[in-house]
């Protein structure tokens, strides 16, 4: 339950790689295939109905495993140019959430969003599209695939904690993608990580397969850096960051570059299958208020957001939308953006519906169509007539980038209820990304005075202040450059405005940027509640046991720097049965959740329910890995190798397991006070029933200050920050105390009501969402075959009871695929090791 690392990947998931089998995606199966994925509104186009053959190896994202999960939003994302999941299609990421709000509703906003960038090349219109057509992809390098990351991650340091993971001088030069970039030796030792969940991957539009599929794709040569970001929370749950880098990595000099979001919305239940018939688009502009360090900021809004025009009955009160929060900027990355209108270049808006041809307002075909609806100066309306409808924006990024330029695109999918909310979402997204500043250079006389922007000579009579000091210019030699204060009118804009709860005792300063020594952007930074901690659970009969380790302690308040960390809220959701469009993944629905325990730290700060003590006298400490025979054997060895090496990754013995071996490392650094130590926690729920599906979170809380020398608990994140599923189970039968009788069928009858209580709706992994179970098998390996009462063979399950499961569960499918029918069915239990003697019982169907 530690955060080590092995070759540089952390125990939170980075570098895990998609099965074989769900990475074998092809160019057919890949898409020929989804340019008809613009749907009609009469029948949407599925590439695996269609019987395509699969082709080459690709290390595609194609089974839903990658969803940002932590908020209220949540949006499958995938490594080859789009997000969303194709709600409705064939894909194994189908059944993930697409763009789903809340979370656990089973209601979707989205069928797919793909970026596309468009440039003049040798003069002749080239586009590139993430979707409906799918001309970006990943190599075939097996290490191209998505990587997971969250803040405190080992080496994921960034303002305003000193960034330099690896002492070398330089920040986050070992960006997140499985490669030693810096060719230091070391993989993603030093790399920025943002949100409490971070994807990233990358991707290219000059792979052979998009110009097998699509012949007349004219590449580019460009490599897109994608990295998505989300908090938990009631408040910053609702967003997810985007932030795209696209460089040229071919020969050629692009001209009037463009990029844009192409977007697929679609707004109503799964359940409903025409859901995306009734559509209404908008765009919103405007100024809203956005929290910030306990106060409210203004800032500018300009949302396109989608809602149901009839709101399904209720089922659909949502709105969606997508946020631009800085306008796109070509050039030196670490060039500090200035608080500028985002609404600049925004009126590039064009919307699409059904089949109409190009001419008469239908969607572009060809090279020449996209880069004319990308360039073309549009500001619709909003729609009056529901229907199913697509929308694109996009801006102007630079007369030229020529190769190994880059540029940066930076938006945010949102969601709430109604506009309102919707609005209220965007503005917290723009909060985010505006985040804060810091002092990188460590030279106190840059950014100082309100001047954060380095502004470059030449130049004659440039005026640093003109807003605070009109007066002042100043000339600039060549190749020298100036901080002047270039966002004044924003700071300006923010202290008059009356119409958000700012600070009371505000002045200009307190709004400025560039004080201080400060004249770093550092975007995407929130004040937010305590990084969860890493959690598993572990089953039992009649009970679940929760276990965490201690990161919410050991993590600052990413935007104050502040140890504020309070306590623990222990939640369990009940009574989920997997609603059309969710799964264990995307977890429940808000309002199944029921807080189980609080506990706290002992101090000025309410409730003062103890839970540092041993669990014997109490509290939730523990020990781990108490079964392990030379335990204390391990620690010592462990303990004099991080003494002697306390940089390094100590080797882990033969006969332990990676997770062994992490805990025996994190027990020792805490002990010895290092960086990576970890306490663990332990809670049993005595209260779950056998077979039943719950979910369990742990987050952490903080405290502030209500007023002077009176304390009260500060925030907290959501259950749906940090959960997982589990089931409780009957214990395995050991040999010694093999009772036969004991073995039995649960329910029995099996009826439709008898199943209610885990009763799941149907999935394409779980046909039925039915089962019976049979309880109390022997502890080994053992097989148990179904008969009817004359004989025939039924079914043949096969069970793993040698780590102490003794439940094993059946569809009520036959071999043949085909719902049993009601009658008597024999079972019988063989356990090939003669261990246990061979077991026979029956139960009932009643359909």
């Amino acid at each position: 339950m530690s955060a080590r690392r092995k070759n540089g990947f952390s125990c939170r998931g980075k570098g895990r790689i998609a099965s074989a089998a769900l990475v074998l995606i092809t160019a057919c199966l890949s898409m020929a295939i989804l340019q008809p994925l613009l749907h009609a509104e009469e029948k949407r186009h599925d590439p695996w109905a269609a019987g395509k053959i699969p082709g080459p190896d690709r290390t595609l994202t194609l089974d839903g495993s990658y969803v940002h999960n932590i908020g209220e939003l949540q949006m499958n994302v995938t490594n080859w140019g789009f997000f969303g999941s194709l709600p409705g299609s064939h894909y194994p990421m189908a059944e993930s959430p697409s763009a789903q709000w809340p979370s656990g509703s089973g209601v979707e906003y989205l069928y797919a969003a793909g970026i596309w960038v468009g440039a003049l090349k040798n003069g002749q219109p080239v586009v590139s599209t993430g979707y409906p057509e799918t001309e970006f992809y990943p190599t075939n390098d097996p290490r191209d695939v998505i990587y997971r990351a969250a803040e405190g991650d080992p080496g994921g340091s960034r303002f305003p904690n000193w960034p330099d993971d690896d002492g070398d001088g330089l920040f986050d030069e070992d960006w997140l993608n499985g490669i030693d970039d810096d060719g230091d030796g070391l993989i993603d030792e030093d790399f920025a990580a943002k949100g409490n969940q971070m994807f990233s991957c990358w991707y290219t539009d000059d792979q052979e397969v998009a110009s097998t599929i699509y012949p007349e794709h004219e590449p580019m040569g460009l490599m897109v850096r994608q990295e998505t970001y989300q908090w938990g929370g009631d408040y910053h749950g609702n967003y997810i960051a985007v932030n795209y880098t696209i460089r040229n990595i071919g020969e050629d000099i692009l001209q009037d570059v463009l990029v844009g979001m192409y977007a697929d919305f679609d707004a109503g239940p799964r359940k409903h299958g025409s859901y995306y018939l009734d559509d209404m688009l908008g765009v919103w502009r405007g100024v809203a208020c956005a929290k910030k360090g306990g106060y409210e900021i203004p800032v500018k809004v300009n949302l396109i957001y989608v809602r149901d025009d009839d709101g399904d009955d209720g089922l659909t009160p949502g709105c969606f939308g997508i946020v631009l929060v800085e306008g796109p900027q070509a050039g030196y990355l670490g060039f500090p953006p200035t608080r500028t209108n985002p609404e600049v270049g925004t009126r590039k808006i064009r919307y699409f519906r059904g089949l109409m041809p190009f001419e008469s307002g239908g969607e572009p075909t060809n090279d020449y169509q996209r880069y004319q609806v990308m360039s073309d100066w549009n500001r619709p309306a909003d729609t009056t007539t529901p229907g199913d409808y697509r929308v694109l924006f996009s801006f102007y990024v630079t007369p030229e980038l020529g190769p190994g330029d880059e540029f940066e695109f930076k938006f945010a999918f949102v969601a709430g209820n109604g506009l309102p909310g919707c609005i209220k979402s965007a503005a917290a997204a723009v909060a985010a990304y505006q985040g804060l500043w810091a002092d990188a250079d460590q030279d106190p006389e840059t950014g100082i005075e309100g001047r954060e922007t380095p502004v470059w000579g030449p130049g004659e009579g440039v005026k640093p202040d003109p807003c605070n000091r009109p007066d002042w210019a100043v000339d600039i030699p060549a190749k020298t450059c100036f901080y002047c204060n270039v966002d004044c009118t924003v700071e300006h804009w923010i202290l008059g405005y009356q119409g958000c709860y700012k600070k009371w005792d505000a002045d200009l300063l307190y709004y400025m940027t560039g004080v201080d020594g400060k004249e770093t952007h550092v975007p995407w930074v929130v004040s937010a509640a305590p990084v969860p901690p890493n959690m598993r659970l572990v089953p039992g009969d009649g009970v679940v046991s929760v276990l965490w380790d201690n990161l919410s302690e050991v993590i600052p308040d990413q935007f104050t720097l502040v140890q504020d960390f309070e306590g623990y809220l222990v939640y369990r959701a009940d009574d989920w049965h997997r609603p059309y469009g969710t799964t264990k993944a995307s977890g429940p629905a808000k309002e199944l959740w029921t807080l189980l325990e609080i506990r706290d730290l002992v101090n000025a700060v309410p409730p003062n329910k103890p839970f540092k003590m041993p669990l014997e006298e109490g509290g939730w400490e523990y020990d781990p890995l108490m079964h392990l025979r030379d335990r204390q054997k391990y620690l010592d060895m462990f303990e004099t190798c991080v003494k002697y090496a306390p940089l390094d990754t100590i080797p882990c013995p033969p006969g332990l397991t990676m997770e062994e071996c992490d805990t025996l490392e994190a027990m020792v650094r805490h002990k010895l006070g290092f960086e990576g130590g970890r306490c663990y926690y332990r809670y049993f729920d005595r209260n779950a029933r056998n077979g039943l599906p719950y979910f369990y979170s742990v987050v952490g809380f903080d405290h502030r200050e209500l007023m002077e020398g009176v304390m009260e608990p500060g925030l907290s994140d959501s259950p749906m920050s940090n959960f997982q599923y589990v089931e409780a189970r009957s214990d395995a039968q050991e040999s010694g105390e093999f009772v036969s009788r004991e073995i039995y069928v649960i329910p029995n009858p099996v009826t439709s009501e008898s199943m209610d209580p885990w009763r799941l709706e149907p999935n394409n992994a779980d046909p039925t969402g039915l089962k019976c179970e049979f309880r109390n098998l022997p502890q080994c390996r053992c097989t148990v075959r179904i008969f009817t009462v004359s004989g025939d063979l039924v079914q043949t399950l096969y069970h793993d009871g040698s780590g102490g499961a003794g439940t094993l569960q059946w569809d009520l499918l036959s071999r043949n695929d085909q719902d049993v029918t009601s009658g008597v069915y024999i079972f019988a239990v063989d356990a090939p090791d003669g261990q246990f003697k061979t077991t026979i019982g029956k139960f009932v169907v009643i359909r």
